[in-house]
């Protein structure tokens, strides 16, 4: 709809957006894709108008309206009925929420989860590996440092049974795609 004037309305409930997903198996790993479904005020309102109660999710009213009846129970028990957990991603890598990570530094080991597009390790969420990492080691001398976090970090993806280094997850780049 090229030239179509967007609705000056922004949705009520920016934290719980409408998503949908997708999964995709690359060398193996299977990963699930989100999606944000953009809707106008109307549609919103009447998902809010159509809810049975706080607890339902929009989805939840989208497949009552529309006739589809519950989620098959292998899509209900993999994503929850609340809004959709945010993965991590950076230089093509997903980990996806619940995603357990480990690193050893100076003869410590470091433990914590991808939660909510977040490294968390003990009570602190960090951006990024390397940030995560140099939150929490610690030198020698006791003093904190700055770390490379992607060959510091080992992740294990739901559903994996082995530890991966982060740095060996990155796509390989082809070098004949590489600008001149």
């Amino acid at each position: 709809m090229a030239g179509a004037a967007r609705s000056p309305f922004t949705p009520l409930d920016l934290e719980n957006p409408l998503y949908y997903y997708y999964t995709i198996i690359k060398g193996g790993q299977e990963m699930v894709q989100f999606r944000m479904i953009e809707i106008d005020f109307d549609v919103h309102k009447r998902i809010e108008n159509e809810r049975r109660g706080f607890d339902e999710p929009p989805n939840a009213v989208l497949r009552r309206l529309l006739g589809l009846g519950e989620p098959p129970s292998s899509t209900a028990a993999s994503h929850p009925k609340s809004r959709p957990s945010r993965s991590w991603s950076d230089k093509g890598v997903i980990l996806q929420d619940g995603t357990a990570t480990r690193m050893n530094y100076n003869n410590r080991t470091y433990e914590g989860k991808i939660m909510e597009g977040k490294w968390v390790i003990g009570d602190k969420a960090f951006d990024s590996p390397s940030a995560a990492a140099g939150g929490v080691a610690i030198t020698k001398g006791g003093k904190s440092t700055l770390l490379n976090g992607w060959i510091y970090w080992y992740v294990r993806r739901p559903g994996d049974d082995n530890w991966a280094l982060l740095k060996d997850l990155r796509p390989l780049r082809d070098p004949t795609l590489e600008p001149l």
